[in-house]
């Protein structure tokens, strides 16, 4: 067999499964609340809530979108906004619609909270900067269903590191409700 003829045989299943669900696509506008927390070694972030709104685009179990995730200022974020950028699969189980997805976003809320008095204060900077403003996710949205043009979901979680220094910063975010509107 011609290797152009294994690859063709490779690659069409997806290129047809692709190409069948892209005449049916929708649209969402998702709004709700979140909350948030960064770990590292030492320290850990007082936790922030916000707002959030997003839009999504689905095409068969494909979906991809962009959000803006917004908190109070404080000491510890000084820039409190988070872009991100979402991409991963759902499956249809009638009203119930379980999402995966990879997340990678800008963010102003990974701050580590002002540390205790009695640490040095060079390791508390070291350990700041491992946080960064970029950021790496899991993200999963096992509570979430859609009936007509409504989807809602709760408990929505997001594990993800810096990427700064992958793996040494934790954050987590949960994002408690959220509603979209489909068209």
């Amino acid at each position: 067999m011609v290797y152009g003829e294994r690859v063709l045989r490779v690659l069409l299943p997806f290129v047809l499964a692709v190409s069948s669900s892209a005449a049916w696509a929708e649209h969402a506008i998702i709004a709700g609340g979140f909350t948030a927390t960064t770990a590292a070694s030492f320290s850990s972030s007082p936790g922030v809530s916000g707002f959030y709104a997003a839009w999504q685009y689905r095409t068969g179990s494909f979906v991809s979108g962009l959000g803006l995730r917004v908190s109070g200022a404080s000491a510890v974020n000084p820039i409190p906004l988070e872009a991100f950028s979402r991409n991963g699969l759902t499956i249809e189980l009638g009203p119930y619609v379980p999402l995966l997805a990879f997340e990678l976003g800008v963010s102003g809320l990974q701050g580590l909270a002002l540390p205790p008095s009695m640490r040095p204060q060079d390791f508390n900077r070291a350990e700041n900067r491992l946080t960064g403003f970029f950021y790496v996710a899991m993200h999963t949205e096992a509570l979430r269903f859609q009936w007509k043009r409504f989807t809602v979901s709760a408990a929505g979680l997001d594990v993800g590191t810096s990427l700064t220094a992958a793996g040494t910063v934790l954050r987590l975010n949960l994002e408690l409700v959220s509603v979209g509107v489909r068209w």
